[in-house]
């Protein structure tokens, strides 16, 4: 009997999961130090965290349901992909507003200088004015 264990799985709800999984996270972060380990387990998802843990969820997700996938709460990840892809949209917008703004009005400088040469003429025939 003694060369033998028996596999010890424990049956939690998966609202005790959820509270341990955040506890865990929270003790690697504050007590430990490891930023990079509390966040692993961030985006752990439940049921990955539960089958690492060897938890039995007595009330799993009932459905395979793609409209409750699509409500779930999004991982610490899935928010930073997004972040990302909204920051990368904002720059190719921002990119094309100044490609039209250059389109629509033209080089500011071109202009100016074309308007101090004209500012220069005119200062000389009112000088040669004054001389005469």
């Amino acid at each position: 009997m003694a060369g033998w264990k028996l596999k010890s799985v424990k049956a939690l709800t998966r609202e005790q999961i959820v509270s341990r999984k955040e506890k865990a996270e929270r003790f690697v972060r504050n007590v430990l130090g490891d930023q990079n380990r509390a966040a692993e387990i961030a985006d752990e998802s439940v049921e990955d965290y539960a089958e690492r843990r060897k938890f039995e969820i007595t009330n799993p997700k009932r459905s395979n349901n793609p409209m409750a996938k699509k409500n779930a709460t999004p991982t610490r990840q899935e928010h930073l992909d997004r972040v990302s892809d909204l920051e990368q949209e904002n720059q190719d917008l921002a990119d094309q507003l100044d490609a039209i703004a250059d389109i629509v009005s033209p080089d500011d400088d071109d202009a100016d200088d074309s308007d101090d040469q004209d500012d220069d003429d005119s200062d000389d025939e009112q000088g040669d004015d004054e001389g005469n």
